[in-house]
């Protein structure tokens, strides 16, 4: 009876020894956001995100009504002292923080415009700077540069047509240039969803473009992650309720996926890089 006594204690100091190492271990290695800097004024505007621990690499998605844009963290927690902040300057009205999922972890920083924003990202190994700008004085710039340089021009996750310019005098006649101009190619995504029911028709489109067509037409929350732009996509799926398109249509990718909401409504989707060491 005195030895069993005397190996249950041992195990119970053991236990208490190693916990705080434990504890102290998962702390050093685990990845935190710590605090949110905003700085500039009007259109020169830029929001910091720090972090600590390990590299984080964030999932960016611009959300409209109200217009926000939305940064998750995956596998980082909130520091202690990171707090909510009130700017009311330029088009960015506050920065609002919080644990947005517990297990996995995710971190979500949301700024809250006035007015739709074009940004950028650039991230570092401790740091997260987005770089804001005001979608009209965008467009703006892009008509006044050269036509060559629109051709390919995005703004803001929308094509942008590259204005007309003429230097020389066509003898062509109206009718002939009309019979010559090409078809508009078909979109390379078509994604419809009403009543609860979701259609998605892809060829040769990337994950995100997938994803950020959803979320348009679904208004869910998608945080779209780092490397969808880089997944093509064939797909012709549905009509069928969301979850059972976006099921078969994120099976067998890189992704663990998570939908929050009812059977015909779809209210969030929480996507993860899968461990490509698990089964």
């Amino acid at each position: 009876m005195l030895r069993l006594y005397y190996f249950g204690a041992l195990l119970g100091v053991v236990a208490i020894l190693s916990a705080p190492i434990c504890a102290q271990t998962h702390a050093a290695s685990g990845a935190r956001v710590q605090h949110v800097v905003v700085r500039g004024t009007g259109d020169a505007m830029e929001v910091e995100i720090q972090t600590s621990g390990a590299p984080v690499e964030p999932d960016t998605q611009a959300i409209t009504g109200p217009d926000r844009i939305v940064v998750d963290f995956p596998g980082a927690l909130p520091a202690a002292e990171l707090r909510a902040l009130k700017v009311n300057r330029g088009a960015l009205k506050a920065v609002r923080t919080g644990l947005f999922f517990d297990n996995p972890p995710i971190t979500r920083v949301v700024l809250d415009l006035a007015e739709p924003q074009s940004y950028r990202v650039s991230t570092s190994q401790n740091a997260v700077v987005i770089k804001l700008g005001s979608a009209a004085a965008g467009v703006q710039a892009l008509d006044a540069a050269p036509a060559a340089r629109l051709q390919n021009a995005s703004f803001a996750g929308a094509r942008v047509a590259a204005p007309r310019v003429s230097t020389a005098v066509s003898n062509t006649p109206l009718s002939a240039a009309v019979r010559e101009t090409p078809p508009p190619p078909k979109p390379p995504v078509t994604v419809t969803f009403e009543n609860g029911m979701l259609r998605i028709h892809a060829e040769k489109a990337t994950l995100a473009q997938v994803l950020f067509e959803v979320q348009r037409q679904t208004r869910a929350e998608i945080a779209i992650p780092a490397g969808a732009e880089l997944e093509q996509v064939a797909a012709d799926l549905g009509p069928a309720p969301a979850r059972d398109v976006l099921g078969a249509l994120l099976n067998g990718s890189a992704y663990n996926f998570i939908f929050v909401g009812e059977e015909l409504s779809l209210e969030r989707v929480i996507l993860t890089r899968r461990d490509p060491n698990t089964f």
